[in-house]
C-alpha cells in the first residue's frame, strides 16, 4: 500500500509529465502553424511592394517598348518611376518582363546600375511568373538561382487601357533577406512559446500540489465505491444466478409434461375401445397436463419480454410512439385483465378514476399501460389477502397539459425501508429468501422506472412492512379532448357484472347493399355485424370491381373503403358518379375508412361521399348510418327487449394464448358486439388471409414498391387493431406514414420486426381456431368482373 506522501509526489509527477507532454506536442504545433503564418506575411509585404511598383508604371507605354526604343522618352520614363523603388532596403532588384511566347519569358527593362539585363534577354521562369502573366500578381514559393543570385521574386502585371497584361513588374529579395526574416520572427515566437510553457508547468505544480488533499481524502471514498461496485457485481451474478433458475423452472416443466402427455397418449392408444371411462380420463389428463405446459410456457414468455425489454432500453433502441389514445379504454382493458389475476388470488380489485378527467389524451398508449400493468401485476403478485386499488386522477399544468397521476395501493407484504432504494436499481431483487416462490425476473419496476424517464414522468413509493405499499407515478399527457371520462367505476362495474349481448335496432331484408374493402376479414366484419338486419350484401375487393358492379346493379348504399391498391377509393366513387346512366350513380356512398385524423371527414366529404365511418368499425355507429340513409320504407325498427347476458370472460386457455401473443381480447370483443361467435369469426378470417397478406407485403417490400406497401401496411393497421393487436396495429401505422412519406431507413428497419409480430399473433390464433375452419359459414360473395 503506498503512503500517502507517495501518493502525492505520484500524482503531482504524472501531472507534470501529462501536462509536458501535452503542452510540448500543443507548441510543436502551433510554432508549425506560426512558420505558416509569418512565410505568407512576408510573402505578402512583398508581393504588397511589387503591386504598388506596377501601380505607377503606364501599361500602354510599357506595351511598345520594343529593343530599338531603348534610351527612348517613354523608356527613361518608366525607368525613373522604378528606380524610386529601388532605393527599397529590403528588395535587390527591380525590373520588367513580358512574355514572349507560351511560358518564354524576356527582359524588356532593368534599373540596375552595374550590370543590367539586356533588352531580349530571357528571364529565369518560375511558376509565380507564368501565374503573373497570365494576369494575377505572385510571389516563390522557393528560391531560384539566376546570374544575379539566388532570390525569391513577387511579380506584378501590368495592363493596359484595354485591360490586357502589357508586362511584368518583378521586384527581387535575396534568399538570405527571406530566411533572416523567417528565422527572426520566428526566434520571438519560440521564446513567448517557451514562456507560456514554464508558466504552465509551475502553474500544473500548483495546481496539483492543491488537489492532493482533497485526492487523498477520496480515497476512502472509492474504496467505498468499490465496495458498493462488487456487490452491485455480485448482485448482477445473482441475477443471472435466479435468471437461469427462472428461465429453467418452465422449461423443465414444459419438457416433465410433455413426456407425461407422450405416455398418455400412448398410454390411449392401447386403451380398449369399450373402455370409454378409461379414454376419458386419459383425454382429461392429457388436457389438464397441456394446460401446465401452457402455463409454463408463458412463464418462459414473461421472463424473456422482460430481459429483451431490458435490454433494449440500456442499449438506447425503446423508442416512444406516441399517438392519440381514450384513457377510458386503456383502464377498462387494463382492469379486465387484472380483476381475472385477483379473481384467482381471491383479492378485492378496486379501481377509482376521476370522472372529469378528459378521455382523450395523446401519449405512448402501450408504454403507460406496460407502467400501470407493472405496477398492477406487482401489487397481485405480492399480495396473498386483501385487495389490490388502483386511483387515477389528474393536475392541470400551466401549458394546458395534464399530468396523470396514478397510485396503486395493496395489502400484501410490504418493502423494508433500508429496501426501498434498491427497488428501481438493475439486478436487485428484494428479500430474495421470503420471495423465492414468486415467479418473474426482478425487472419490472427498473422498466417501468426507466420507461417513465423517457416519457418525462417520475415514481415513488411509500410502505410499511408487512402491511401493504403505495406505488405513485406520474406521466405529463398532452390533451386532445375536453370530453370527460366519467363514472368509470359505474361503467366498469356494470360491463363486468351486466354485459349483454347485441341485439340489432333494425332489420331491412328489402335493402341491398355493397361493401368494399379489399381486406376479407373487413368485410367478414361488416357482413357479421350487419346479419341480424338481414339486409341483403354484396362485397368486392378492388374499386375498379366495385364500380362495374355498381353500374349493372341498383344499390340502395355502398360502404367504400379508401385505402385500396390500384384504385382508391376516392377515385371508385368519382367514376360512380361520372356513370352516366348507371344503376347506382346516385345512391349514397359512405367512406369508410382507418383514416381518423382531425379535418379527415371534412377532407372526404369534399370529395362527394354521403358520410364518412372509422375503423374499427362501431356496430352502433354503422346501424345508426345505415338508418339514416337507407330507404325509410325499407326500415323495419325492432322493438327494445331484454338482451341476453353474455359470459364473463372467455376460455381460460384461450384467453392466455391470445394475451401471450398481444392481442386484448377485451379490445377485440368489444368491436365485435361482446360475441364470442362473432369474435371468433373475426379471428379465423384474420388468420385465414395472413398467408395472402404476408406475400402482398414482402413482395411490396423486396420490390421497393412503398405505395402498395402502404396499402397492404394500412389494411394490417385496421384489420389487427380490430381483433385487440394494438402494438402489432400501431407499428403497422408508424410504417404506413412511413411509406407515404418515402422514408425507406424506418420501413427497413421495422419491417422484419412487424413480420415476425404478424406470424405469433397469427399463429396464436391458429393454435384456437384451426385453418379455414369457419369456411363453411364464412359469408362474404366474390363477384368477379365479367
Amino acid at each position: 500500500m503506498f503512503s500517502k506522501t507517495r501518493i502525492s509526489t505520484t500524482i503531482i509527477i504524472m501531472v507534470e509529465v501529462i501536462l509536458l507532454v501535452s503542452s510540448i506536442l500543443f507548441c510543436t504545433v502551433s510554432v508549425s502553424r506560426a512558420r505558416v503564418g509569418i512565410r505568407k506575411a512576408i510573402q505578402q509585404r512583398m508581393l504588397d511592394i511589387a503591386n504598388c511598383a506596377s501601380g505607377s508604371v503606364n501599361g500602354d507605354i510599357l506595351k511598345n517598348l520594343q529593343k530599338d526604343s531603348v534610351g527612348s522618352d517613354e523608356y527613361n520614363e518608366i525607368y525613373k518611376t522604378l528606380s524610386v523603388f529601388k532605393d527599397n532596403v529590403e528588395l535587390e532588384y527591380v525590373y520588367c518582363i513580358k512574355e514572349e511566347e507560351k511560358d518564354h519569358f524576356i527582359f524588356t527593362l532593368d534599373i540596375d546600375p552595374v550590370r543590367p539585363a539586356k533588352y531580349g534577354e530571357t528571364a529565369e521562369y518560375t511558376e509565380a511568373l507564368a501565374k503573373a502573366g497570365s494576369g494575377t500578381a505572385a510571389v516563390d514559393d522557393i528560391s531560384y538561382t539566376d546570374t544575379w543570385g539566388t532570390f525569391y521574386s513577387a511579380y506584378s502585371p501590368v495592363f493596359d487601357s484595354e485591360g490586357n497584361v502589357a508586362g511584368i513588374v518583378a521586384v527581387d529579395f535575396t534568399a538570405d533577406w527571406f530566411e533572416g526574416q523567417l528565422a527572426s520572427q520566428m526566434r520571438s515566437t519560440v521564446v513567448s512559446y517557451v514562456i507560456i510553457l514554464v508558466f504552465s508547468q509551475i502553474f500544473a505544480a500548483i495546481l496539483a500540489f492543491l488537489t492532493v488533499r482533497p485526492f487523498v481524502h477520496l480515497q476512502g471514498e472509492l474504496l467505498e465505491e468499490k465496495v458498493r461496485a462488487e456487490s452491485a457485481n455480485l448482485a448482477k451474478s445473482e441475477f443471472l444466478a435466479n435468471m437461469s433458475h427462472e428461465i429453467r423452472t418452465p422449461i423443465n416443466a414444459v419438457l416433465g409434461m410433455n413426456e407425461v402427455i407422450l405416455r398418455e397418449s400412448r398410454r390411449t392408444t392401447q386403451t380398449a375401445e369399450d373402455d370409454p371411462k378409461a379414454m376419458r380420463d386419459a383425454l382429461k389428463n392429457i388436457t389438464i397436463y397441456a394446460g401446465d405446459v401452457e402455463n409454463a410456457g408463458h412463464n418462459l414468455l414473461a421472463v424473456v419480454n422482460d430481459i429483451l425489454d431490458f435490454s433494449k432500453i440500456e442499449a438506447g433502441r425503446m423508442d416512444l410512439v406516441e399517438s392519440k389514445y381514450q384513457l377510458s379504454s386503456l383502464l377498462n382493458n387494463l382492469s379486465n385483465m387484472i380483476l381475472f389475476k385477483a379473481k384467482e388470488k381471491k383479492l378485492e380489485f378496486i379501481i377509482d378514476v376521476d370522472k372529469t378527467l378528459p378521455d382523450e389524451l395523446y401519449g405512448d398508449e402501450v408504454r403507460i399501460r406496460q407502467v400501470f400493468t407493472n405496477l398492477l401485476n406487482n401489487a397481485v403478485k405480492y399480495t396473498m389477502e386483501g385487495y389490490v386499488k388502483m386511483t387515477v386522477r389528474g393536475d392541470r399544468r400551466e401549458d394546458g397539459s395534464l399530468m396523470l397521476v396514478a397510485k396503486v395501493e395493496d395489502t400484501g407484504i410490504g418493502i423494508k425501508q433500508d429496501d426501498i432504494e434498491k427497488l428501481f436499481v438493475k439486478f436487485e431483487r428484494l428479500e430474495m429468501e421470503r420471495n423465492s416462490t414468486v415467479e418473474g425476473t426482478g425487472l419490472g419496476l427498473v422498466i417501468t422506472k426507466r420507461l417513465l424517464d423517457m416519457m418525462g414522468g417520475q415514481i415513488s413509493v411509500v410502505s410499511e412492512y408487512g402491511k401493504g405499499s403505495t406505488f405513485c407515478v406520474k406521466i405529463p399527457q398532452k390533451i386532445v379532448s375536453e370530453t370527460p371520462v366519467g363514472d368509470f367505476q359505474e361503467h366498469f362495474e356494470k360491463s363486468v357484472l351486466e354485459a349483454r349481448a347485441y341485439k340489432e335496432s333494425f332489420r331491412a331484408p328489402d335493402a341491398h347493399i355493397l361493401i368494399v374493402d379489399d381486406t376479407r376479414i373487413n368485410l367478414t366484419v361488416v357482413i357479421n355485424l350487419l346479419k341480424n338486419t338481414l339486409i341483403r350484401i354484396d362485397t368486392s375487393t378492388s374499386g375498379a370491381e366495385a364500380v362495374k358492379m355498381a353500374q349493372k346493379t341498383e344499390y340502395d348504399l355502398i360502404l367504400m373503403d379508401q385505402r385500396m391498391p390500384e384504385m382508391e377509393g376516392t377515385e371508385a366513387l368519382h367514376r360512380i358518379r361520372a356513370s352516366e346512366g348507371g344503376a347506382s350513380q346516385n345512391v349514397p356512398v359512405i367512406c369508410l375508412t382507418a383514416d381518423a385524423v382531425i379535418g379527415a371527414k371534412e377532407r372526404y366529404m369534399a370529395e362527394g361521399f354521403s358520410d364518412y365511418l372509422t375503423k374499427p368499425i362501431d356496430s352502433f355507429a354503422l346501424e345508426k348510418m345505415l338508418m339514416r340513409h337507407l330507404p325509410k320504407d325499407k326500415i323495419e325498427i325492432v322493438k327494445e327487449e331484454a338482451l341476453s347476458e353474455i359470459e364473463e370472460e372467455t376460455k381460460k386457455e384461450g384467453l392466455e394464448l391470445l394475451s401471450a401473443a398481444d392481442i386484448d381480447v377485451s379490445t377485440g370483443l368489444r368491436y365485435c358486439q361482446n360475441d364470442e361467435n362473432f369474435y371468433r369469426v373475426v379471428l379465423a378470417e384474420y388468420a385465414n388471409s395472413a398467408d395472402e397478406k404476408t406475400e402482398n407485403l414482402q413482395n411490396s417490400f423486396d420490390k421497393e414498391d412503398w405505395k402498395n406497401y402502404a396499402v397492404y401496411v394500412h389494411a394490417l393497421k385496421s384489420t389487427s387493431k380490430m381483433i385487440g393487436a394494438a402494438n402489432l396495429s400501431q407499428q403497422a401505422a408508424k410504417l404506413e406514414a412511413a411509406a407515404n412519406e418515402g422514408d425507406k431507413k424506418t420501413i427497413k428497419a421495422e419491417h422484419d420486426s412487424l413480420m415476425k409480430k404478424y406470424e405469433a399473433v397469427t399463429e396464436a390464433i391458429l393454435k384456437i381456431i384451426p385453418k379455414n375452419e369457419n369456411d363453411d359459414d364464412n359469408e362474404i360473395m366474390e363477384f368477379l368482373p365479367d
